[in-house]
């Protein structure tokens, strides 16, 4: 998404980051959560750290590892950009749901993600009973 200067993938990557204790997370744990390959999270954090968005660091208890870390520029690019994304992600997909039906929806997609990721680092347990409101 040009306007914002990151693209929804990007922002999906920020947004966890940000999210997550000490705004960072194992790189394998980042793809996992963002649903890319762990190839394409590489990718992508190196883009992002060319703008000194996120940083890339060996893990600290084990070495094999890294860990992206997200900047103070990067936290300030995503609540920049989080306003025109939420907007897009409201237009292509939100508002084609009948308001009465996203209570359940959002239910759903609650216990989906429980089960996917059952009390996993850099998650926060999802709400089980009302959507979130995005303006």
């Amino acid at each position: 998404m040009a306007r914002t200067g990151v693209t929804m993938t990007e922002f999906a990557v920020l947004l966890l980051l940000s999210e997550a204790p000490d705004r960072r997370m194992r790189m394998s744990a980042l793809a996992e959560a963002s649903g890319v390959t762990p190839p394409r999270i590489t990718r992508i954090i190196e883009g992002l750290s060319r703008h000194d968005l996120v940083r890339k660091e060996r893990h600290t208890l084990d070495a094999r590892g890294s860990e992206a870390v997200l900047t103070d520029a990067g936290l300030r690019a995503m609540h920049a950009a989080q306003p025109a994304h939420l907007a897009s992600a409201r237009r292509r997909v939100l508002d084609h749901i009948p308001a009465d039906l996203l209570p359940g929806i959002a239910e759903t997609l609650a216990k989906l993600a429980e089960v996917r990721h059952p009390h996993s680092e850099g998650h926060r347990p999802a709400p089980a009973a009302h959507p979130p409101v995005i303006p």
